[in-house]
C-alpha cells in the first residue's frame, strides 16, 4: 500500500483543525481514560496501517503491547481478521478505520456506525475518533515529510538528460 500523504498545505491545515475541534475528546482517550489505553493503542495501529505510515505502525505495535494488546491481535489487525478482536475492540477499530479511510470526509456507513453505537457510548465513541483523527495527523505528517526529503535526496538527472 502506498503511504498516504497530505496533497496541499490546505489538506494539512484542514487535518490539524479536525483533531483540534476534538480536543477535548481527545484529552478523554490521552488523558482521562475515556477509552482503555488497550482499545486506544488498537485504533492507534489500525489508523496507521490504513494510512501506511510504517514507523507509526511499529512505534504504536510496541505500545499496543505493553498496553495489553496481545499479539493475536495485532495479527488479526494486520491481517484484517477482526473477528478474533472482542466485539467493543472490534467496533472501535472498524469505525476508525471506516473514518480514517474517508480522510474524515464521508459519515461511516449505517452497519458500522451501529455496531459502534452499540459497544461504546457518545463519548468513548468520540474519543475513538478524536484518536483516530490525531493518529491520521500524525501519520500524514510522517509520511509527507518522508516523502518530500525522499524527492530532496534524488540526484539531479545530468545536464542534456531530462
Amino acid at each position: 500500500m502506498t503511504p498516504r500523504v497530505f496533497t496541499s498545505p490546505a489538506d494539512a491545515a484542514r487535518e490539524l483543525a479536525g483533531v483540534i475541534r476534538h480536543a477535548r475528546p481527545l484529552g478523554d482517550a490521552f488523558l482521562r481514560g475515556r477509552i482503555s489505553a488497550h482499545e486506544r493503542e488498537l485504533v492507534t495501529v489500525a489508523v496507521s496501517r490504513v494510512n501506511a505510515c510504517a514507523g507509526c505502525t511499529f512505534v504504536h505495535e510496541r505500545w499496543a503491547l505493553r498496553a495489553g494488546v496481545s499479539d493475536d491481535e495485532l495479527r488479526a489487525l494486520e491481517l484484517g481478521a477482526l473477528q478474533s478482536l472482542d466485539a467493543r475492540s472490534r467496533a472501535a477499530v472498524v469505525y476508525a478505520n471506516a473514518r480514517a479511510e474517508s480522510r474524515f470526509r464521508e459519515p461511516v456507513p449505517d452497519d458500522i456506525a451501529q455496531a459502534a453505537q452499540s459497544h461504546l457510548t457518545p463519548r468513548e465513541l468520540a474519543a475513538v475518533e478524536a484518536t483516530a483523527r490525531a493518529m491520521a495527523l500524525a501519520n500524514l505528517s510522517v509520511n509527507t515529510s518522508e516523502a518530500l526529503l525522499a524527492r530532496l535526496r534524488r540526484p539531479e538527472p545530468a545536464a542534456g538528460t531530462r
